[in-house]
C-alpha cells in the first residue's frame, strides 16, 4: 500500500518502536488529534542508525490542517533511518518492507522537547507528537468515525508585538469619525507608513500567529488602492487558516471594500463611504443574513445603526 502527498494528502501509515536510550529521538511518541491517540511513532536506535514502526487507521485523509476518512482499524509500518542530520531524522516508512515503495517523514525535536513529524515535501506545517512516558504501550484509538473531519491541535504561537504595536496606532486615529476627517490627510500618510512596517516583518517571517495576520488584515484594510484591499483580505484568510476565528469579519469586510474600489457591488454591507452612510452599490441577495451571522456581520436591518452609533462618537 502507497499513498500520494500532494497539496491533499492521502495518509495510510503508522508505527511504533522501543525503549528510549541515550537518543532524544528514541522511545514512543504519540500524535493525539480531539484528544485521541492517532498515530504513534516508536524509535529504537541501532549503532548508528533507528529502527521502530508507525500505527495508525489504516485509511485517512489529510490535508494537513485537518484528518478525516479515518477507519477504525490499523495497520502498522515498518520504520527505518540513519543518523540525524542537522537535528532532523529522515525516517523512512514502509509496509511491505520493499524499501524502494518507502515513504519519507522528517522528524525533529523542538526546544521543549515535543516531536515534530511532517512528510518530506509536503507544504504542510509539522504534526505535533509528544513523548509517552507512561508504563503501558501506547494505542491508537480505534472509535474514529470516518465521517467527521478532525481538525489538528494548532501549537500556541506568541502574538508579535509590534504587529500590536502598528494595530494600536492604527486604530488610535479612528476613535471618532470627526478627528478622523480633521487630520485625513497626515492619517493617510502614517497609514503608508505603517502598510510598510506590516510588510517588513512579513518578509521577515515574523509574523505567524493568527491573531498577527488579523491585525495585519485590519491595517491594510485602511489602504489606498484595489491590492491593499485585496491583500487584507488575503490576510484575513491566512488569519482564519491558523485558527483565528474573529478573522471571519475582516475577511467580509475587506472583500466588501476590494468589490467598491473595482466598481463592483458589494455583498456583505460592511463598507460605508464617503461620510460613512453610504454603502454604495450592494448586492443584497447574494448572501443572506443567516451567512452573515457565521461570519460576524450585522445584519441587514442593523448595519446602519452599527455605522451610526461609530460616527455618534
Amino acid at each position: 500500500m502507497r499513498y500520494a502527498i500532494s497539496v491533499m494528502l492521502l495518509v495510510l501509515a503508522a508505527c511504533s518502536g522501543g525503549p528510549a536510550q541515550d537518543s532524544p529521538f528514541a522511545g514512543a511518541w504519540v500524535m493525539n488529534v480531539d484528544g485521541r491517540p492517532l498515530m504513534v511513532l516508536t524509535l529504537k536506535p541501532e549503532s548508528q542508525r533507528f529502527a521502530g514502526t508507525w500505527t495508525h487507521p489504516r485509511a485517512m485523509t489529510t490535508d494537513g490542517r485537518s484528518f478525516s476518512g479515518l477507519s477504525q482499524d490499523t495497520e502498522t509500518e515498518t520504520l527505518t533511518a540513519g543518523p540525524p542530520v542537522d537535528g532532523t531524522l529522515r525516517l523512512a516508512a514502509t509496509a511491505s518492507g520493499d524499501t524502494k515503495d518507502a515513504t519519507e517523514f522528517e522528524f525533529s525535536l523542538d526546544a521543549s522537547g515535543e516531536g515534530r513529524l511532517k512528510p518530506s515535501g509536503a507544504p504542510i506545517q509539522p504534526w505535533t507528537l509528544v513523548r509517552h512516558t507512561g508504563s503501558d504501550r501506547p494505542q491508537v484509538w480505534s472509535g474514529w468515525d470516518a465521517k467527521r473531519s478532525y481538525p489538528i491541535d494548532q501549537p500556541y504561537v506568541a502574538p508579535n508585538a509590534a504587529m500590536a504595536d502598528i494595530f494600536k496606532a492604527d486604530q488610535a486615529v479612528r476613535q471618532s469619525m470627526q478627528s478622523f476627517t480633521a487630520n485625513a490627510s497626515q492619517i493617510e500618510k502614517d497609514d503608508a507608513v505603517r502598510r510598510g512596517q506590516v510588510r517588513a516583518l512579513l518578509e521577515r517571517g515574523e509574523l505567524r500567529a493568527g491573531e498577527d495576520f488579523r491585525l495585519a488584515a485590519m491595517v491594510f484594510q485602511h489602504g489606498a488602492e484595489p491590492r491593499d484591499y485585496l491583500f487584507a483580505h488575503t490576510l484575513a484568510l491566512v488569519a482564519l487558516a491558523k485558527g483565528d476565528p474573529s478573522a471571519s469579519w475582516i475577511a467580509s469586510a475587506s472583500l466588501d471594500r476590494y468589490l467598491q474600489s473595482i466598481g463592483q457591488p458589494q455583498i456583505f454591507g460592511a463598507a460605508f463611504v464617503g461620510t460613512g452612510t453610504n454603502q454604495g452599490a450592494f448586492d443584497r441577495e447574494l448572501v443572506s443574513d443567516a451567512i452573515r451571522g457565521e461570519l460576524g456581520v450585522p445584519a441587514l436591518a442593523n448595519q446602519r445603526e452599527v455605522m451610526e452609533q461609530f460616527l455618534r462618537k
